[in-house]
């Protein structure tokens, strides 16, 4: 019995360090998979937080493909209003009538300070101010007389009226022989610059330069066969006294030579002698509704053409019949200075 029980006491004692070294075991087995167990803890919450932050990006990310999306959408409302309204302007053009512009060119010669230019102003660009011309060689105006529309197409006829410097009476030639000329306007006057009385050596000085051997320079074959008009305007007819029949009748009697030289071309060319002043106004009127008439074609005129025509003819018949009245009293003022 007593041999026994130190045995047993010794079996219980190995027992108990077997136990304590299992559980040893155990328990750092068990730390060891604590261990495991937080940092897969913490790699959850990391992994997490990268899961939120992707969640937060791609929130923005489709926020933005929204925005994208809808900025896409408006760009393609734009461009669809932008195609039809191309759409529509091009049916527009498609149906209006094609526009093209028929020209006739009219030349004004005469020598300097004869008033060509005012009077051309008169008649062709009446807002142009005299005061900014700079007396150049050549001034050039341009003057639409009209638009008709024909089959789909719009014309517009256009005079354009070439302005020769008094000096440049040679290169005017040159233009008459190589253009095609529409109409001619030759200005001749009865006073110098001041425009104050006649002036017989400057009338002579005209007569010379227009002389028939120059003026068969000025009608060449070409201008025979292209222009349609010739006027011969006496300007400055204010420094006469009388009626209106006795201004004329004297104011051609200064230049009857140069008319009778007109004369001989009239069987090819209409010729028109005009008295008159381009200060005061004085047959100015009628140089348009002549040029009219004798160049552009009746198919040419609108109804607004037809109109001016219509109150330029009556008002010249008006002026027919006044012309037994006294002239009335010229004002005593200086003729501005124009070529």
């Amino acid at each position: 019995m007593q041999v026994v029980l130190p045995i047993v006491l010794g079996l219980i004692a190995v027992a108990c360090g077997a136990g304590a070294v299992f559980l040893l075991m155990q328990a750092t087995q068990l730390k060891r998979q604590l261990q495991d167990a937080n940092q897969h803890i913490e790699a959850l919450r990391q992994a997490k937080g990268q899961l939120d932050q992707m969640r937060s990006q791609y929130g923005q990310l489709q926020q933005a493909l929204e925005i994208a999306r809808s900025d896409d959408r408006q760009k393609v409302d734009w461009l669809d209003a932008q195609q039809k309204e191309i759409d529509w302007y091009k049916s527009e053009l498609e149906s209006r009538p094609k526009i093209t512009q028929k020209r006739y060119k009219i030349l004004t010669l005469g020598i300097k300070w004869t008033g060509k230019t005012s009077l051309t102003l008169k008649w062709a660009n009446p807002l142009v101010d005299l005061g900014t011309l700079q007396g150049t060689k050549i001034e050039r105006y341009e003057r639409t007389v009209s638009h008709v529309l024909t089959k789909e197409v719009l014309t517009e006829h256009v005079f354009e009226i070439g302005d020769w410097g008094g000096e440049h009476i040679v290169d005017a030639q040159q233009e008459l022989i190589m253009e095609e000329i529409h109409g001619l306007l030759m200005v001749v006057d009865l006073a110098g610059k001041d425009g104050q009385k006649i002036e017989p050596s400057r009338i002579q000085e005209q007569l010379r330069e227009f002389q028939p051997q120059s003026l068969q320079f000025f009608f060449s074959p070409k201008t025979l066969a292209s222009c349609k008009a010739v006027v011969l305007f006496i300007n400055k007819s204010d420094v006469l006294s009388g009626t209106p029949a006795e201004v004329e009748r004297e104011a051609r009697g200064y230049y009857k030579t140069l008319i009778d030289s007109l004369e001989r071309y009239k069987n090819n060319i209409d010729i028109r002698v005009l008295v008159g002043s381009a200060s005061y106004g004085h047959s100015t009127h009628h140089l348009f509704s002549h040029f009219v008439e004798k160049i552009l074609p009746k198919n040419a005129y609108d109804p607004q053409l037809l109109q001016r025509m219509k109150q330029d003819i009556s008002g010249h018949s008006a002026l027919a019949r006044t012309a037994a009245l006294p002239a009335p009293p010229v004002p005593q003022q200086v003729r501005p200075n124009v070529r």
